[in-house]
């Protein structure tokens, strides 16, 4: 799905935190801008695999890696095989985010491995349903979003998640699982089962990895599919509900809003 929008002024909001345009692209095309942006840009990979150029370096940005772009700073990105790129990002300002991201260490130097590509995929969506919106003060409640997308890349980058290699390995089955059967009732126990640990164990592990419970995470892998299918299918929304997991189309519809900021006749007809 492509879509892009751009908030009206924004540049007379004060706030720390502002979102100037948020989008996402299937297909990013070879993008060069040799003064840089008026504004700074987070962007992540959704799919393939993506190269930028910036302030003398050349890295990838391959799926699950994500990169802030520092305003008026020479850069250029494009597909990393000729294949289509994938790109989610939010252009942005505010009150002293220039000092932000200086203590965070995002100048553009090197992108950053996700901790959890689904919790940023979740903020991001909530965050461009709101924006699409177009409320009066859409501005206003993005705003502790995009601080949330800000603060996800911080904590990815510093390693605050608290995981180690043991915990991914103790996990890694149940993931699989999830990610196989998204579609099927899971249970907790099951899943602590997979991993040979307790459930309360287990709820905390998934946690520190994720930032997400396990059932937030499984219902965000399920509108995550449902939104692929309201973009590339005329299948009725009741019917993407149940092959995604939710049998009462008003509870999908519940569940969908909360993750993407709108209903799923509204994302499919914006």
């Amino acid at each position: 799905m492509n879509f892009a929008e751009y908030p009206y002024n924004t540049e007379e909001v004060r706030l720390p935190y502002v979102v100037c345009g948020i989008g996402t692209c299937d297909s990013q095309e070879h993008m060069i801008r040799e003064q840089g942006m008026c504004v700074h840009q987070l962007m992540f990979t959704v799919s393939g695999s993506g190269i930028i150029r910036c302030r003398g370096k050349e890295y990838s940005l391959p799926l699950g890696t994500a990169a802030v772009l520092p305003r008026d700073i020479p850069h250029e990105y494009f597909s990393a095989d000729d294949s289509d790129w994938g790109l989610s990002w939010v252009i942005f300002s505010g009150e002293g985010i220039d000092s932000v991201l200086d203590y965070y260490g995002f100048d553009g130097s090197a992108p950053v491995k996700l901790s959890s590509l689904i919790l940023l995929e979740d903020i991001f969506h909530r965050c461009s349903g709101i924006i699409r919106t177009k409320d009066k003060l859409c501005i206003h409640r993005a705003s502790s979003l995009l601080c949330e997308m800000i603060n996800e890349l911080y904590f990815s980058a510093s390693g605050d998640r608290g995981e180690n290699d043991d915990n991914r390995d103790i996990l890694t089955p149940a993931m699989e699982h999830i990610d196989k059967n998204y579609s099927s009732d899971i249970t907790l126990e099951e899943l602590a089962e997979l991993s040979g640990v307790g459930r309360e164990y287990f709820c905390t592990l998934f946690k520190r990895k994720t930032g997400m419970r396990p059932f937030e995470y499984i219902a965000a892998i399920r509108i995550r599919e449902a939104k692929k299918l309201l973009a590339y299918t005329e299948l009725p929304v009741a019917e993407i509900g149940r092959r995604v997991g939710y049998e009462d189309k008003s509870y999908f519809g519940h569940v969908f809003k909360r993750y993407a900021g709108m209903p799923p006749t509204a994302f499919r007809g914006g």
